[in-house]
């Protein structure tokens, strides 16, 4: 983790905004591999339909069924 750390630093600094963090690490906290369904993170999130866009398009998380998990472990990992 410490050799990848300015891969990290660019997630959190240039690639995602707060309510982007805020919803990254609300799915890191569930666990290895868990999916977290949609309303469940509307429920959370209420106006981040946006953010949940920008977050699959960096492939950061990936949309499963009907919710949302972690495309890389690592990542998930890092933010716990």
């Amino acid at each position: 983790m410490q050799s990848g750390g300015f891969f990290f630093v660019d997630i959190q600094n240039n690639q995602v905004d707060a309510t982007g963090q805020a919803i990254l690490r609300f799915i890191a906290a569930q666990g290895e591999r868990a999916i977290v369904s949609r309303q469940t993170l509307l429920q959370q999130f209420p106006d981040a339909d946006i953010t949940f866009n920008l977050l699959l398009q960096r492939e950061l998380i990936e949309e499963v069924d009907d919710g949302y998990r972690f495309q890389v472990e690592f990542i998930r990992r890092w933010l716990i």
